[in-house]
């Protein structure tokens, strides 16, 4: 079926183009089935969620899912997902590789996704029990492991708190380099959990490709994270979702509260440097909000432009999928009541969601 639709995207001139089946079509090159008036709307290509657990419903989780709710999770809040106007994934992890059977759900029925399949971590430097343990000596063989699955990510616990210790890096510099390497050599990425001034000097030396959280990024990171083109996916919503939990004058609650505090002064030279800034949740808000993130990195000092790029193109670009209003691109888009650009607000609420020729009206 060929369905006529109107593009309007942001500072552009509407036109009209053809749904059919999975890719956008010339309206010249056939009859039309169906017309859907879109054109009083602004189309985005889609949003992405770059720090997402499709695993999990929660954090508490963690401590007790089997493979079964891994699997059940992933199908249900990939379609949540889909339903936010959530077209592109990044999912940072889980406790098995059961979770990567999503890739095998048809397209239409999920976001397009790229995936890190079990954690890394050593014991004692996440929740117990959760991912892969393995201490220094053993991560150059699990992170190789890694690769050779069929994720597109490989995901390294780089630091957390020990009891009367407060946080402490898991990995040497020199063991992370060799890891990255290893990953690289693979074709693959890394990406780091660092949330803590410990952790972040061995990653960003280590040269991983993704800094997830990163509170404790200094400006003097900035230059070579951009020169690299590697991403940093601030996930400020999780920072203070966590320092709620424990309290904003608790030890930790405090150490957090400063690394927001850094974000807010690093967002803007990060823009202006050119560093890949990507929006992601990290299960701090619903499957499918992923744009509430995108307003508070703006609400943080990210332009609003660069808070839309963020959470749109900026990922497709980083992560390398097709994307594009014309003829033969993927027939992915998203439609929205006002100008985005300045009304970031609007992209929770999608009217139109195009996936993969699947079209939802709202």
């Amino acid at each position: 079926m060929r369905t006529l639709i109107t593009i309007r995207e942001p500072g552009n001139d509407p036109f009209p183009l053809v749904v059919d089946g999975a890719h956008f079509a010339d309206p010249d090159d056939g009859p039309i089935d169906r017309e859907i008036n879109t054109g009083h709307l602004y189309a985005v290509a889609g949003l992405a969620d770059c720090h997402a657990h499709l695993g999990l419903r929660a954090v508490g989780e963690m401590v007790r899912i089997t493979d079964d709710e891994i699997r059940a999770n992933a199908v249900a809040n990939a379609w949540m997902q889909v339903e936010g106007g959530v077209l592109v994934i990044a999912d940072k992890g889980s406790s098995s590789d059961v979770s990567l059977e999503i890739l095998d759900a048809p397209p239409s029925e999920r976001p397009e996704i790229q995936m890190a399949g079990t954690i890394i971590a050593p014991p004692g430097g996440y929740y117990p029990g959760y991912g892969h343990e393995v201490d220094e000596a053993g991560l150059v063989d699990a992170v190789r492991a890694a690769a050779g699955t069929r994720a597109s990510w490989v995901k390294v616990i780089g630091d957390w708190p020990r009891k009367g210790k407060g946080p402490l890096a898991n990995y040497g510099e020199a063991a992370l380099t060799k890891a990255v390497e290893v990953v690289h050599a693979a074709g693959k990425r890394v990406a780091i959990h660092t949330m803590a001034p410990q952790g972040i000097g061995p990653a960003v030396t280590a040269g991983v490709d993704s800094i997830e959280h990163g509170l404790f990024l200094s400006g003097d990171d900035l230059p070579g994270l951009a020169d690299r083109g590697g991403a940093w996916v601030p996930t400020i919503l999780g920072a203070e979702a966590i320092i709620d939990f424990l309290g904003a004058d608790s030890s930790g609650g405090r150490l957090l509260g400063n690394g927001v505090k850094n974000v807010r002064e690093l967002l803007p030279e990060a823009e202006r440097l050119g560093v890949t800034i990507l929006a992601g949740t990290d299960l701090a808000v619903p499957h499918g909000k992923v744009a509430l993130e995108a307003i508070r990195l703006h609400e943080l000092g990210l332009s609003a432009r660069g808070a839309l790029h963020a959470v749109t193109t900026a990922a497709h670009d980083y992560l390398g999928i097709d994307y594009g209003f014309s003829p033969g691109k993927p027939a992915n888009a998203v439609f929205v009541d006002a100008d985005p650009r300045d009304h970031l607000p609007t992209l929770l609420d999608p009217r139109v969601i195009i996936r993969a020729g699947r079209i939802m009206t709202y």
